[in-house]
């Protein structure tokens, strides 16, 4: 908690969270890139906050800080603990950093990697971190700053007397409802400016209930239970964000904020009912979004929908059934026309090199892509993925069973200067689990936005 201790009226500053780097900005081109709200880091922050400790976050991902310029800055406000958000495309750089931190600095680290990965993968990786913490972190960083020991803290892993690392019990999960309104003070970027409107993201669920065979987002793959807020919760933090910030457009930043079409359909009669008029977009997954009429999706624009995100993932029709996506083709394109027609744009996302995918099979995705882009035109943008295995994932065990190392598996590719510059961002693998290799993989992709006239 923040003390001030004798006549030089020093602060001691409590917990510093990092917005961890996608990329080692060290190596990696900086160049301007779309903003996202480390929504997550927010509410563990918040808490940290509510509960008297001096909290700040260190938002290294959209400053663009090199591993040793975020050390540095970390090392200068020396709190007693500092904390990472951790991806698995990115560990390897948390790595890194916590390597430069000063050893007094107490390191904690969480997010989607710790949650999905054994606890003996730490036995060896990320040495410095004393702390790993899996799903919620609302509760545990209070309990990590009130200085419990370890092994009281319910959802965790450790490192013990002997460097081994130890798993305690499994943590309940927190009523979402119960949970603060985030504190938006703590990041300066806040509202940011996208198309002429001051915006925000929110987090109005946690988990999915779908099992696609790539992702590692399932409930069944890292234990996690699904929660939604209340939709009153929701609006209750729109209004707050109206009055105290002039927010106009929101983003749902949640891989499934709402479980269905009723869902849905009641939030926009909450909506409407409190005459809320501001732009927001959403991930809803096909599932969904192939059931929702033409009323239903011009209802949508009109109280305020200006962009949906889903899965397609192939243009193979054997490839969709395996990795668990049941829509047709017809449904497919359906769905763009409609929305396109309601002026609200879409963003299709797909992935080519799942295991086993022969080219033929990566044609017909992009093929796929093509056709769905002239469908949509400008109100259709699709996004093409190299498959990359994510740890908790259905294809991540089988690719284990199959004889892969869990080091084979993590070998994801950062990228490639010669990469077009609209592709820059997106990972990818140095392993061939296609029957074709990586680098053909991306050519293909390359290609394709080449051809559609993509340039960001």
């Amino acid at each position: 908690m923040t003390r001030v201790c004798g006549p030089g009226a020093f602060k001691i500053v409590d917990l510093v969270l990092v917005n961890s780097p996608i990329h080692d900005y060290s190596r990696y081109p900086r160049y301007e890139s779309s903003y996202s709200t480390p929504v997550g880091l927010l509410y563990v922050a918040t808490s940290a906050r509510n509960a008297g400790f001096d909290a700040s976050i260190l938002d290294a991902e959209h400053r663009q800080l090199a591993p040793a310029e975020i050390a540095a800055e970390i090392n200068s406000m020396s709190p007693r603990v500092a904390g990472f958000n951790t991806f698995s495309i990115n560990f390897a750089i948390v790595e890194r950093i916590t390597e430069l931190i000063d050893p007094h600095i107490r390191i904690v680290i969480g997010g989607p990697h710790v949650s999905n990965m054994p606890a003996g993968h730490f036995g060896a990786r990320l040495r410095r971190a004393q702390i790993m913490v899996r799903g919620d972190g609302e509760s545990t960083i209070v309990d990590i700053l009130r200085e419990r020991h370890p092994s009281t803290i319910p959802g965790i892993y450790f490192r013990d007397a002997l460097g081994m690392t130890v798993a305690t019990a499994p943590a309940a999960d927190i009523s979402l409802d119960e949970l603060p309104i985030p504190d938006r003070t703590m990041l300066p970027t806040e509202p940011y400016w996208r198309d002429g409107r001051r915006w925000m993201d929110i987090s109005i669920s946690r988990g999915c209930v779908f099992t696609c065979k790539f992702c590692a987002g399932s409930c069944r793959s890292n234990g996690t239970t699904y929660r939604r807020r209340s939709a009153e919760s929701v609006v209750a933090e729109i209004h707050h964000l109206i009055s105290n910030h002039q927010v106009q457009g929101i983003q749902i930043v949640d891989d499934l904020p709402f479980n269905g079409r009723a869902q849905l359909l009641d939030f926009l009669d909450l909506l409407e009912k409190e005459r809320i008029s501001l732009s927001w977009e959403l991930n809803f997954p096909l599932q969904f979004l192939r059931k929702l009429s033409a009323v239903d999706i011009a209802r949508m624009k009109a109280l305020g929908v200006s962009r949906v995100s889903f899965g397609i993932e192939s243009g193979s029709l054997q490839t969709r059934r395996v990795m668990g996506k049941f829509a047709k083709e017809e449904e497919l394109f359906q769905v763009v026309r409609t929305l396109a027609e309601c002026e609200i744009s879409a963003k299709g996302y797909f992935v080519i090199g799942f295991p086993g995918e022969s080219q033929l099979d990566m044609e017909l995705t992009i093929d796929l892509a093509r056709r769905l882009h002239a469908v949509g035109g400008s109100f259709f943008r699709p996004r093409i993925f190299m498959f990359k295995p994510m740890p908790g994932s259905a294809l991540w065990q089988s690719l284990l069973a199959a004889g892969h190392s869990m080091d084979e598996l993590l070998d994801y590719a950062d990228f490639e200067l010669e990469r077009t510059y609209y592709n820059k961002h997106a990972w990818g693998t140095n392993r061939k689990y296609a029957l074709v290799p990586p680098n053909v993989i991306q050519e293909m992709i390359n290609d394709f936005y080449t051809s559609i006239g993509e340039q960001d």
